[in-house]
Formats: structure tokens, C-alpha cells, sequence
């Protein structure tokens, strides 16, 4: 089975522990059994879950638009309400140029409760966003 370097992993990519093994004993040259690697389909999903984990880090490394600072803006309202908007704009004045989604997503997350927090991130899970 030939397996692929999954594309837009670089040594900077946030991975957990366990995507890295994985992807340092395939540099190696191991293959599956060897050097702890786990079976060909374990493999095969770390791969595809380390993909997605790049995907989701270039998207959140992405310059603002107005496209996305609307659908940024449409995700917090469906947690908070109208006070999202305002929330939108004070983070927008607070950042240094270029903007990026994750400066945004940041200083939205401290305006939020814990609660508030995760219910906005899984609004921006489910709208594709990151």
C-alpha cells in the first residue's frame, strides 16, 4: 500500500501526539507493524485525520473578507444574539492588519463565556468555517 504524506502538513501544523508518531515513523521509512505503526487502516485514518487537521489550520490562517467576517458575524448572533454584531466590531478595530480569521476568532472567544465558547465553535464546526 503506498501511503502519502497527507497534503498541507508541515512541521508547523498543530497535530495531537499521536497524528506525529505516526507521520515520523512513516518519514522513517517504517511501515505498518513496524516501529509501533499500527495496522494499514489505523494508518490510513491517522493520514486522513491529519489532512483534516491542516485543512482546518490554513482556513483559520486565512485574510478577512466580508464574505467571512458575515458568516463569523452570523455564527456568534445565532449564540448570543444582536450583541453579536456588536462584539464583531470591536474585535475587527482591535486588529492589526492584515487580519487573519484566527486574530478574529480569538478576540471574539475572550468576550465569551465558557458556555458561550463552545456553543460559537461548534457553530463554526457546523457552517464549515473551520
Amino acid at each position: 500500500m503506498t501511503l502519502n504524506w497527507p497534503s498541507g502538513v508541515t512541521d508547523q501544523t498543530p497535530l495531537p501526539y499521536s497524528l506525529w508518531r505516526v507521520l515520523d515513523a512513516l518519514a522513517l521509512g517504517l511501515t505498518s507493524g513496524q516501529g509501533g505503526l499500527p495496522s494499514d487502516s489505523k494508518v490510513q485514518e491517522a493520514l486522513a485525520l491529519a489532512e483534516q487537521y491542516a485543512g482546518r489550520a490554513q482556513r483559520q490562517e486565512q485574510a478577512l473578507s466580508g464574505e467571512l467576517i458575515d458568516q463569523v458575524s452570523a455564527a456568534l448572533m445565532a449564540c448570543v444574539g444582536p450583541i453579536g454584531q456588536i462584539i464583531i466590531e470591536d474585535a475587527l478595530d482591535e486588529l492589526p492588519e492584515p487580519a487573519r480569521l484566527s486574530a478574529l476568532l480569538r478576540a471574539i472567544g475572550a468576550e465569551l463565556e465558557d458556555t458561550q465558547r463552545q456553543m460559537f465553535g461548534s457553530q463554526l464546526r457546523t457552517r464549515g468555517i473551520v
